[in-house]
């Protein structure tokens, strides 16, 4: 593993001259541009590089859009750490977990189209869920609907206990994702749907097999025709062809003992079809993200026509109990008058951050390709890195970000509010 003085070498060559890009997908011209001011994108540009020096990320990318304008989009650090190469803002990346609002969207389109319920017992569509049991051995009481398992309520194992991860052992056995789906219906459930939060993504592979057999299609294509297609993202897909995996970045593991990182090798690429964590299998680019995020920001509106009707669409930013902090695929956070929540967000494990602020009408996508290893077996005292420390791009989008967002906004409204002078 190369020292700091590396990074900081190879770093000099390959940085990214920082950009500020109009959006394709601007909504209606505006007659005050949205400008970083010099001080604050400066600032972000250092924090990006400085995180590169310090060792605390191997490279990434960020795109911030305010008011349906690109603000900031660029690379920095590296996509491969000993080839030198950049992490650039056209870089691919795996989204992770960012899968699941993606998933959930779609699924909410099939829903207000009526091709699917989202109340209606998973067992409707795959007669498998009809056998599903509880750890006890019983019967659930009710059997979980699609609604329960974008919301992680449907009782399924967590991903955080033991055996709540299926798709490692089942990624690469050369099954489709009916196959995976029929394997997970025999894991007992450790909670009655409907009572408990429990995040787990055994209930968005049914989800994906659900859309399967409401659509007829395998879940890439239905993903591709219903949603990426007419939405322009082009780059998305859980199936990455070989240029596509040419370019896209490396993961590496922060280690928690010395701080250093250390590169995954990446596993043999699953072949079109068969099966992949449907939550967190997405391959995409921030550009596609930030197409997918002003979906949701102009209210299921795209191209000046409704995709999705606003009151379905609305639906996914509204948390009940249990877990009133997620709601459609989304993390929710600080509800407002309408009951729905002002920041919509998700992260995912391979180092991935994306959100909608819909007070601040802004958006942001923080991808990187690394994160904490576990270090569990280790003692506290032995952790260069904490067990509870925070992550890069939660802190940076706290203590940066947001901060940054809130000047702008405050400018342009300070410039909009200000008599126009006469030509």
């Amino acid at each position: 593993m190369k020292t700091v003085s590396y990074f900081a070498g190879v770093l000099c060559c390959f940085l990214v001259a920082a950009s500020s890009l109009p959006a394709e997908h601007n909504a209606a011209a505006k007659k005050t541009p949205h400008i970083l001011a010099s001080e604050d994108r400066n600032m972000l540009r250092k924090h990006l590089d400085e995180s590169v020096l310090r060792g605390e990320v191997p490279g990434g990318a960020l795109l911030l859009v305010h008011e349906g304008e690109t603000v900031f989009k660029d690379g920095f650090g590296f996509r491969h750490i000993k080839h030198g190469k950049p992490f650039t803002a056209d870089t691919p990346f795996h989204v992770a977990s960012i899968s699941k609002p993606i998933i959930a969207t779609l699924v909410v389109k099939l829903a207000a189209e009526r091709r699917l319920d989202l109340d209606r017992p998973i067992d409707a569509y795959l007669h498998e869920m009809s056998d599903l049991v509880l750890e006890s051995g019983e019967r659930p009481v009710t059997i979980p609907t699609l609604r329960q398992c974008l919301s992680h309520t449907a009782g399924f194992r967590s991903d955080y206990d033991e055996g709540g991860r299926p798709w490692l052992r089942l990624r690469g056995q050369g099954m489709t994702l009916a196959d995976a789906v029929t394997e997970e219906a025999k894991i007992p459930m450790p909670i009655h749907p409907g009572t408990e939060f429990a995040y787990s993504g055994i209930g968005y592979d049914i989800a994906g097999r659900i859309v399967e057999v409401s659509t007829g299609s395998s879940l890439e294509t239905a993903i591709q025709t219903e949603l990426f297609e007419p939405l322009g993202m082009t780059q998305t897909t859980y199936y990455p062809d070989e240029e596509t995996a040419e370019q896209m970045a490396d993961f590496y593991w922060l280690w928690r003992s010395d701080g250093k990182f250390r590169r995954k090798l990446p596993p043999p690429p699953i072949p079109a079809g068969k099966y992949k964590s449907v939550g967190g299998g997405i391959v995409s680019t921030l550009d596609d993200l930030s197409k997918f995020m002003l979906l949701h920001q102009n209210h299921g509106v795209h191209d000046g026509k409704t995709f999705i009707p606003r009151d379905a669409i609305e639906q996914m930013y509204r948390g009940d109990r249990p877990g009133k902090f997620y709601g459609l695929g989304f993390m929710l956070k600080s509800n407002g008058k309408d009951g729905l929540a002002n920041q919509i967000s998700h992260s995912g494990s391979s180092g991935t951050l994306m959100w909608l602020d819909r007070q601040r009408q802004s958006i942001g996508v923080l991808a990187t390709q690394h994160r904490f290893s576990d270090g569990k077996k280790m003692p506290e005292s032995q952790k260069r890195i904490a067990a509870d420390a925070p992550t890069w791009q939660a802190t940076t989008k706290k203590e940066v970000l947001d901060p940054l967002m809130d000047r702008l906004q405050k400018s342009n409204q300070r410039l909009v509010g200000a008599p126009q002078r006469k030509p």
